[in-house]
Order: C-alpha cells, then sequence, then structure tokens
C-alpha cells in the first residue's frame, strides 16, 4: 500500500527539495544505479545529507514544468483518456526511503503517466520504442512505488514533435533497483559513509569552493596510483596535442592566404563581433564611480586541478 508522505501543493522549490531530501526519488534512481548523465551515487548522498544544494534547473526544466499541461492535455486527446495531477510525494509502504513524486495518474486505472520535454539534439533517443535510460529507470522506480502494472511517458521534442508511449512494468529490473537502492541507503546514507566517486559526478559542482585553506589530505598508496595513472594519461595526451599542432601547421602553411585545399580542409577567418565596454560607456555619460562600483561585483575564482611534478616524473 502506497502511503503519501506530503502535498506538494504548498510548498516553494526549497521546501520540496527539503522533503526529497527523505529518500531516494524517482530521478535519483537513475543516479543511484550509475546510469544518468546528471550524477552519480555521490551527487545524491551529498544532497540527501544536505552537504550540495543542485544549481538552480535552468531554461530547460523551467519550460519543462511550464509545458508539462500541455503534454499532458495533448495526451488526453490522443489517448482518450483522462489523467488526474497528484501534488504529492508518495512513498513506498515497505521501503520508505523509496519516493515518488509523479505527474499524473491514469483516472480509472492502475496506471500512471510522466510529462517529459527534450531538445532536438535528443530526438534519436525517443524513436520507436526507445527513450532515455535514465527515464526508463524513473518510471520503473514510480512503478515499484506506486504499483502500477504500467507507466505512459509523453514527450514533447524541440516544441514541435510529440510522442508518447506505454513503459510495461519491468519486475526483474524493479527487484535489481530494490536492491541497489538499499545498498544505497543501508549501507551509505545510514552510515554516514559515502560512495566512491563515478564519471557522473562532477566535483567542480559537488565542491566548487576550497574552504579549508590550506590544509590537505593524507597521502595513501591507492592516491599515488590513481595519480600516477593520470599523470601518464596527461602526458600522453599532451604528446597527441603536440602532434596534432605539427600536423595543422603543416597544413595551414599550404593554404596561406587561400581559404583551404579541395577536399582536405579549410581555414577561414570567424566572422567578426561588436564587443561594447559598458563601464567606459558610463563614465562618457557621466556615471559616478560610486555608481559603477555598487554595480561591479567579485567573481570568486574556479578551482584549478594540478599534478605534483614529483607525480608525473614518477617520484
Amino acid at each position: 500500500m502506497t502511503r503519501v508522505l506530503v502535498s506538494t501543493k504548498e510548498l516553494d522549490r526549497e521546501e520540496w527539495l527539503k522533503e526529497r531530501m527523505k529518500g531516494i526519488g524517482g530521478s535519483d534512481a537513475a543516479k543511484v544505479l550509475g546510469v544518468s548523465r546528471w550524477g552519480g551515487p555521490l551527487s545524491v548522498y551529498l544532497e540527501k545529507k544536505g552537504l550540495y544544494t543542485p544549481d538552480d534547473p535552468g531554461e530547460p526544466a523551467y519550460w519543462g514544468t511550464v509545458l508539462e499541461d500541455v503534454v499532458a492535455r495533448e495526451f488526453e486527446k490522443r489517448s482518450g483518456l483522462r489523467v488526474q495531477r497528484q501534488n504529492k510525494i508518495f512513498q513506498h509502504a515497505e521501503y520508505p526511503w523509496m519516493l515518488a513524486n509523479v505527474d499524473r495518474r491514469i483516472v480509472g486505472q492502475n496506471k500512471g503517466l510522466e510529462c517529459k520535454t527534450a531538445s532536438n539534439f535528443m530526438g534519436d533517443e525517443w524513436e520507436g520504442d526507445e527513450l532515455p535510460d535514465s527515464y526508463y529507470i524513473q518510471i520503473q522506480h514510480y512503478m515499484a512505488v506506486m504499483g502500477w502494472e504500467s507507466c505512459w511517458v509523453a514527450c514533447l521534442i524541440g516544441g514541435q514533435r510529440y510522442v508518447q508511449k506505454e513503459v510495461q512494468r519491468n519486475s526483474e529490473l524493479i527487484n535489481t533497483i530494490i536492491e541497489k537502492e538499499r545498498e544505497f541507503w543501508e549501507d551509505h546514507f545510514l552510515k554516514d559513509v559515502p560512495p566512491p566517486v563515478t564519471p557522473f559526478d562532477n566535483p567542480n559542482s559537488l565542491w566548487p569552493e576550497q574552504t579549508e585553506d590550506d590544509m590537505v589530505q593524507d597521502i595513501d598508496d591507492e592516491t599515488i596510483a590513481i595519480a600516477r595513472s593520470l599523470a601518464g594519461v596527461q602526458a600522453t595526451k599532451k604528446g597527441l596535442e603536440d602532434e596534432e599542432e605539427r600536423l595543422k601547421g603543416i597544413l595551414k602553411a599550404k593554404i596561406g592566404e587561400m581559404a583551404g585545399i579541395q577536399g582536405i580542409c579549410s581555414w577561414k577567418q570567424a566572422k567578426s563581433r561588436m564587443v561594447t565596454d559598458w563601464q567606459s560607456v558610463a563614465i562618457e555619460l557621466g556615471a559616478d564611480s560610486d555608481i559603477i562600483s555598487r554595480h561591479t561585483e567579485e567573481k570568486p575564482g574556479s578551482r584549478r586541478f594540478l599534478l605534483d611534478n614529483s607525480i608525473a616524473k614518477g617520484a
């Protein structure tokens, strides 16, 4: 039996994020399983612990929310089915750390509807019976929490192409999802043991600022081995980049002042662009220096990663 954790109708974004920290949601599931391009298990762990706040979702997510009703109405029109908005975060009765913030229920059926938007660039992932892996995991997670037998997904691609498809319940995959999420929650979250970093966890987002001044981590054999492997990769990359520049230089010399070599390559002038120095404009218009200062802010520098020379030399 599915339980309602909280109604989301009156929650602002900050309150909604706080409620999501109480368990693993549908969009977290693919990250925990390591199949999401938007993050990995470590990202989820830090978010649930309150150690990391996701960036503002930005324009794509904003328009996804705005167009959700449009997509839902189009689904009703094309399918002949009625849907009902939920405005709740649901909780699995047996596994309380499994949460679901679903878009719609199909009225009169044990099924749901997820409304999506996608750019034309991602259109290939929606061809035929296909849909992105992260969404497939998300929908299976929702079916596990809600007890649905299937779930429809409707997507508006590039603002001009609409697709809808019914995703059947995959009990074998659901068992895997439950086991992976249980492992994450019980072995990492409850025990305060961060999961290992994966290629999908973005350290630049997770730790954008240095807060411990000049403090450094203690060294160990594993870290030395990883750093030396990285040094080898960087040396190989540098050699390839140098060779690339050498070969490009030879071809550029053959091109000279022309536009390229027929059927081989081109070396064309990029279009010029106009750049306005707004501070100089303000000064010429008589703006006081105090006014300029009030509208000038310091941007924190980004963190720069460098290997010690001793590692690069194999010391």
